[in-house]
């Protein structure tokens, strides 16, 4: 039996019409399934929580965007109840990463035909990233894109919007990094990605030969630019040019450990935590996919 969660305010309500037609095509075939559609904030992941024991429980599936996934994915992290994606959100970087199709029908054939993959997240904190995460700008960034009010509209367009308005006023931060063991420190820092998938904030390709099995993690960190270079560049991470600039760094590790003395702003998987925690570690192998 699978569980299919559906947040039907994702997409500007487009999680509910791709569940409709979801709905059609396995009723229409006659396979049984259960679904529940979340109420709140961290809802999905409540569920998932509560259901991953059931013992005829053979996969959940997250209808959503990436707000969705990161909570079902936490639900579910560390046990063997594979998660699949039907993509219906306002930015689907973790499907996109993972070649899940935006058409419904096709997603959905994914999930039914039931093959699974072990892949890699991180523990920031206590709290599971299953794609991506960001400090700094992109951190700044998120904060913002999660208060427009006209969010569900616009869909991957948000992100450019949430950038220019915080572009306006960013200042660059000194931070120091350690990653695995090895030191760096930067003296006017605009962001830090931080993935175990090449995509996030809505299509940009931030780290373009991330891997979600590999077992570590792949870190972006763009330092020592002025405003209009970055604004210059800033088009280039849509197809990962942007890692030919002198002022990009790309490093890879399975533990990261961060300092700064400037508050810093930080989201996970798009989902803003405020201050980031001193430690992240990567989890090998610690989520079931579909």
């Amino acid at each position: 039996m699978r569980l299919f969660i559906v947040n039907p305010v994702a997409g500007n309500g487009r999680g509910r019409k791709v569940w409709s037609q979801v709905e059609q095509t396995l009723q229409r075939k006659q396979i049984p399934y259960h679904v529940r559609f979340t109420e709140r904030p961290g809802h999905a992941g409540e569920i998932a929580r509560s259901d991953a024991s059931r013992g005829d429980l053979t996969a959940i599936v997250a209808v959503g965007g990436d707000g969705t996934v990161h909570e079902v994915g936490n639900g579910l992290v560390g046990t063997q109840v594979p998660v699949g994606f039907i993509p219906a959100g306002s930015g689907n970087d973790f499907s996109l990463a993972q070649e899940i199709p935006d058409d419904p029908g096709k997603a959905l054939e994914r999930v039914l035909e039931h093959r699974v993959r072990r892949v890699d997240t991180a523990n920031i904190g206590g709290r599971t990233m299953i794609g991506f995460a960001g400090i700094g700008f992109d951190g700044r960034v998120a904060q913002t894109v999660n208060r427009f009010p006209f969010k569900h509209w616009l869909g991957r367009l948000n992100y450019v919007l949430g950038a220019l308005q915080v572009w306006v006023g960013f200042r660059p931060i000194e931070v120091s990094l350690t990653v695995d063991g090895k030191p760096y420190d930067y003296s006017a820092v605009w962001l830090i990605a931080i993935t175990n998938t090449p995509y996030y904030g809505g299509g940009m390709k931030i780290c373009p030969h991330a891997c979600h099995d590999d077992g570590q993690l792949d870190i972006c960190c763009v330092n020592n630019l002025s405003r209009n270079e970055f604004l210059r560049i800033f088009p280039s991470v849509f197809k990962g040019k942007h890692i030919s600039h002198p002022s990009v760094t790309l490093l890879r590790g399975k533990e990261i450990t961060l300092s700064s003395e400037s508050q810093l702003a930080m989201h996970v998987d798009g989902e803003t935590i405020g201050q980031p925690p001193s430690s992240i570690t990567v989890q090998p192998e610690s989520l079931w996919v579909l």
